[in-house]
């Protein structure tokens, strides 16, 4: 028999302990990473075609909780590596931040004041990696836990010697000239389902780590333009260069994300529609039998006219007219007019998702200049596909613009 006194007592533990046990299960609950909803961009165009490859592809709606939002400042930590067996001894480290610091105002006027890559290097020395630069395994297709080991190590480094994580969005971690293992430049893209925590010192906090582009030696050869081409991954950009075969035979220079060192490599329209450079009332959508008749502004100029005439042939494929000029970005162009190109969105990055028009009537290539990179069209000049059933013929062309009709029946 149980004394009252013992009764009274168990009586007011009993709602105590429901307390405390509510308390730990919410604190348990704080832990849990709750999944959000996918958030992707905001294109209601009936043009605006799905992305079907669930990676990088020429998809408007972009998945953000993967990628990054590629409109507004994004603050870029520059962190320096060396490794035991290539130690850095350059400093200041002034030469190397100067050969991709250029990607910064490649990308403002790419973006048309858009987005800007605030790029600084919070340590001005090397941060060493506890490995070999050959221990590594760095090639061409190793997998995403070899990238995230590399990247993880390094940012590790950098938080063990002050850097706070915290304030970036993104990392671009430079090797020494002397790493000849560290070959090319990939990009690293989290996994939201297998999040990457880097411990970080300066508030005593873990960071999760998002997005990061680690140079290889190639980049003193691409130089800044391999900075805006590996970013654009980040924000969800597939390559339009081959992955097989000839490596330029689908857009040649007519964007960074295929030829880095291309004439024109303004980012295509359909690019900046992606991105949310440009919006719906810019693009010039014919996605049911009629005919369009379009003024294009060029793709390198700012501005709220049309940038795209698109005419949508299935789910996944539309074909595409803009007009390009020699000017800001595409300054060093081979050919100007107006630029045709088919998008296909179920096409996996490397296997040619975009794929310029060829124009017989195209000038001879000259200088440095490929064939793709004459692949404009001309006043009085028409492509028609007739298994699509479109036509795009050019009327018109100034300094500025190219005026275009569009038609599908």
């Amino acid at each position: 028999m149980r004394s009252p006194l013992a009764s009274r007592r168990q009586r007011v533990a009993a709602p105590v302990l429901l307390l405390s046990a509510l308390l730990t299960l919410l604190a348990l609950l704080a832990l849990v990473i709750v999944p959000t909803a996918h958030g992707y961009n905001e294109s209601t165009s009936a043009c605006a075609l799905r992305g079907t490859t669930g990676y990088t592809d020429e998809g408007q709606q972009t998945d953000y909780n993967r990628f990054q939002r590629p409109v507004g400042t994004k603050r870029v930590g520059v962190i320096y590596v060396d490794f035991p067996d290539a130690v850095g001894t350059t400093t200041p480290l002034d030469r190397y931040y100067n050969q991709i610091s250029g990607a910064a105002d490649w990308m403002w006027k790419a973006s048309n004041g858009k987005t800007w890559l605030d790029m600084r290097a919070p340590y001005g020395n090397w941060v060493r990696m506890p490995k070999k630069s050959t221990d590594y395994n760095w090639a061409r297709g190793f997998s995403w836990e070899t990238h995230r080991a590399y990247l993880k190590d390094a940012l590790a480094g950098a938080a063990g010697a002050g850097v706070n994580l915290a304030d970036y969005d993104m990392f671009y971690i430079v090797p020494t000239s002397t790493a000849a293992a560290i070959t090319h430049t990939p990009t690293w893209v989290q996994d939201p389902a297998n999040p990457t925590w880097i411990w970080n010192k300066a508030t005593n906090a873990w960071v999760m780590i998002k997005w990061a582009v680690t140079f290889g030696q190639d980049m003193w050869h691409w130089g800044h333009k391999v900075a805006d081409h590996e970013t654009g991954h980040t924000f969800g950009l597939p390559d339009l260069y081959a992955f097989n075969g000839e490596q330029h035979q689908y857009v040649g220079g007519w964007d960074v994300m295929g030829n880095v060192r291309g004439p024109a490599p303004q980012f295509l329209g359909w690019h900046t529609w992606k991105l949310g450079w440009i919006t719906d009332s810019q693009v010039s959508c014919l996605s049911a039998n009629g005919t369009y008749s379009t003024n294009l502004n060029g793709v390198e100029y700012g501005g709220s006219g049309y940038k795209l005439a698109v005419i949508k042939t299935s789910a996944t494929t539309a074909y595409v007219a803009e007009s390009r000029k020699a000017a800001n970005n595409d300054s060093g162009a081979c050919a100007t007019g107006v630029l045709i190109y088919k998008i296909d969105t179920s096409v996996a990055s490397g296997s040619g998702p975009v794929r310029v028009v060829s124009n017989p009537r195209a000038a001879a290539p000259t200088g440095n200049c490929t064939t793709l990179d004459m692949q404009t069209w001309k006043p009085g000049q028409t492509f028609q596909d007739d298994t699509a059933r479109i036509r795009i013929h050019v009327n018109g062309s100034d300094a500025y613009n190219d005026t275009v009709w569009t038609y599908k029946w």
